[in-house]
């Protein structure tokens, strides 16, 4: 049973180095990572067709962030080819004009404009005071090498994000993940996620909002909580 693990915006599948196994699918979402972005921009149902190509059976999904949206409209959408869901970190609705705000950061800026917002959104203030710390270099310089208009795009994409009454209608197992620390989903919103989501687990762990690169194994060990209690 393949495992489909979803980036958040701006990152790619390197996210996932020694979380994914060898069997496992950790894709690069259009527009970032090398694959090209789409177009006429980004959706919620060609990303759910994007992630789930190729597959023949149904997979469980892990999604952070922009991931776990991905997670739960693939949830509704295709549930005949979705096993499971993780969803860690990226709740049921975005604020649309934080979100429309971000897109025009990114359009008048560029990604150097938009970078020491993201990444104080994205880690805690002792990561980011760090000498070194291989997350934050990583994410920096993902974010970096992004292309604006594609992150942009993205973030326009978002505004329209709102399952809050749709995710009652969901009919796979779920685990919802919560970061302590998380300053843009935070631990109450994952919580009403949770909620609205039948049968859901709700699960805390220690991190700030991209918790992989922070509490890596903390996050590795949930994931494996999930993968274990769906195959049984």
């Amino acid at each position: 049973m393949p495992t489909v693990y979803l980036h958040p915006i701006g990152l790619d599948a390197r996210l996932w180095r020694d979380i994914a196994g060898p069997d496992d699918v950790a894709l690069n979402l259009p527009g970032f990572g090398g694959t090209p972005a789409p177009d006429g921009g980004p959706s919620f149902p060609a990303l759910v067709e994007f992630a789930l190509r190729g597959l023949r059976e149904p997979a469980d999904l892990v999604g952070v962030s922009l991931g776990s949206m991905v997670a739960q409209h693939a949830a509704l959408l295709r549930p005949d080819m979705v096993r499971s869901v993780l969803l860690a970190c990226g709740g049921a609705a975005t604020d649309p004009e934080t979100s429309r705000g971000r897109a025009r950061a990114a359009r008048e800026t560029g990604m150097a404009g938009v970078l020491p917002s993201t990444l104080d959104r994205w880690f805690t203030p002792e990561a980011l005071a760090a000498d070194g710390h291989p997350g934050v270099a990583y994410a920096r310089d993902r974010l970096l090498a992004d292309d604006p208009e594609v992150f942009a795009a993205y973030w326009e994409m978002m505004a329209g994000h709102d399952l809050t009454e749709a995710l009652r209608d969901v009919t796979v197992p779920a685990t919802v993940l919560a970061a302590v620390d998380d300053l843009a989903a935070p631990v109450v919103a994952m919580k009403d996620l949770a909620d609205r989501v039948p049968g859901a687990r709700f699960e805390v762990i220690a991190g700030p909002h991209i918790v992989p690169l922070e509490n890596r194994a903390g996050f590795t060990d949930a994931v494996r909580r999930h993968l274990a209690l769906v195959a049984t």
